[in-house]
């Protein structure tokens, strides 16, 4: 009697299961109708906590917006720094591949994205996509061959470098350009508000014949500026710090909201995927690998995640992030599992139905099916960071951090349990960690020398780090 209960249930499950793969096919559209457009936005430093649909304290209702008719990513993971984060986006791939595993690409800097990476917008390109980036770009700017309009773009708008015009004189080129022509941005203008508008140019004078790729890369809620009547919301925040970023964070959520408004006057909405997400982690007081741009002042929320912008630990890398596809992505949505940002851009490739390069794999996968379709996450294990004095690692629940310079050590925290990372447990479980730092090492032995490093002991200069690393504590 038991066997034939055992049976019953087992068959049971294997139609209940059947039924719900069946009703999310029919909830999908079905494969080979038009392409849709995609619009793909990156916030610059935004906190975990500092978003409605994270039960953030300050308003964010066009994201909430997104959120509430899409789906939520709530292990999503980025790279530390900004142009590495970019540049996983646009290839696809981790970025100690090609060098761009330590810090962000900086005025001073010479090096960029190397040409042997096939970019996204290449890609999309080649697939019969209109392509166009609009804000900080941040893969390179003291050689053309480095620029948007190079590496796949038909158009771009914005500034090569984060820092912009203020850094030109010292940089040697003028920073802010439309396509390749010199913009003349003044200090003082309102970046977001002028992004903002570029971007919803873009959707109105958009050829619908084609579907369109746009990257739109937001200076906020880093720069902190806000126009007057935003900050005025903030005026109770007694913080300066704080109240400067909540009305960035205000800005950068109506810049979201005015292009999916001017999506839905094109009559776009229903047929484009948006992806949102947030670089890296929030700013929080923080010591950086190289000694150099440390952040002091404490304005953004991780919540409960550890560190923030510039650490391995969760509020360095675990980020903000909303995807919305009307009809293949159902509203409320909630995603647990962990992902890398590699996954986003296999996921726009599969949508777009573009081709890949075949000599160079991407790290990511097309993970439509888990989002939409409810199906196991492709992403068994994960690469967090490695380079020359640090690196960690993701597999299951678990998480390795290698601190590699002197005094080394070794943290390994369970996730699924402490998010929190407040305790590790490397030697509780040391074939666990061995295990994992096997896997972190081979991971080493494919990366490529860091351009920023090599930079910096090529040239005589007064960047030099002096320290690579806070030293770890005793725990």
């Amino acid at each position: 009697m038991s066997k034939l209960i055992a049976l019953a249930r087992t068959f049971a499950r294997t139609i209940a299961g059947s039924f719900v793969a069946a009703a999310a096919c029919c909830f999908a559209a079905p494969h080979g109708e038009a392409a849709p457009s995609i619009v793909y936005i990156l916030a610059d430093d935004l906190g975990w906590k500092d978003v409605g649909f994270h039960r953030g304290t300050i308003p964010t209702p066009h994201l909430d917006r997104l959120a509430r008719e899409g789906a939520v990513l709530n292990a999503l993971y980025a790279q530390p720094h900004s142009s590495q984060t970019h540049a996983a986006v646009m290839t696809g791939r981790y970025p100690m591949r090609y060098g761009f595993q330590t810090m962000s690409i900086v005025p001073a800097n010479t090096f960029g994205l190397p040409k042997d990476e096939r970019t996204l917008a290449e890609a999309l390109k080649e697939a019969g996509y209109a392509t166009a980036y609009i804000g900080h770009w941040r893969l390179g700017h003291a050689r053309q061959e480095f620029w948007p309009t190079r590496r796949g773009f038909d158009h771009f708008f914005g500034s090569l470098s984060p820092q912009g015009q203020a850094a030109s004189a010292r940089a040697g080129a003028p920073q802010w350009r439309r396509d390749e022509s010199t913009f003349p941005f003044k200090r003082g203008n309102d970046a977001t508000d002028l992004l903002a508008k570029e971007a919803v140019r873009v959707v109105e004078r958009h050829d619908k014949r084609r579907p369109l790729f746009m990257m739109l890369s937001l200076p906020v809620p880093a720069s902190g500026e806000a126009p007057a009547q935003l900050s005025a919301q903030f005026r109770d925040v007694s913080d300066p710090a704080r109240r400067g970023y909540a009305a960035a964070v205000a800005a950068m959520d109506r810049a979201v909201g005015e292009v999916v408004a001017s999506l839905e006057r094109a009559a776009m909405a229903d047929q484009t995927l948006i992806v949102f997400h947030s670089d890296n982690g929030g700013s929080v007081p923080t010591r950086l690998p190289t000694g150099d741009g440390d952040t002091a002042d404490v304005a953004a929320d991780n919540g409960d995640f550890r560190g923030g912008k510039g650490s391995l630990y969760e509020g360095g890398v675990r980020v903000a992030s909303v995807m919305r596809w009307p009809g293949r992505i159902r509203p409320e949505t909630i995603v647990p599992q962990f992902l890398h940002v590699t996954d986003l851009t296999a996921t726009v490739l599969q949508a777009a139905e573009a081709k890949t390069s075949s000599q160079k794999p991407l790290d990511g996968s097309d993970i439509l099916p888990l989002i939409a379709g409810g199906q196991a996450s492709p992403r068994k294990q994960m690469l967090i960071n490695v380079e020359d004095f640090r690196g960690a690692v993701r597999v299951g629940d678990w998480k390795l951090i290698l601190h590699a310079a002197l005094p080394p050590k070794v943290e390994l925290f369970n996730i699924g349990r402490d998010p929190e990372e407040a305790e590790n447990v490397a030697a509780k479980y040391p074939d666990r960690a061995r295990e994992m730092m096997t896997t972190l090492t081979e991971y080493a032995y494919d990366m490529a020398p860091s351009l920023y490093v090599e930079e910096l002991v090529s040239v005589e200069s007064d960047r030099r780090p002096i320290v690579w690393r806070q030293n770890p504590t005793l725990r």
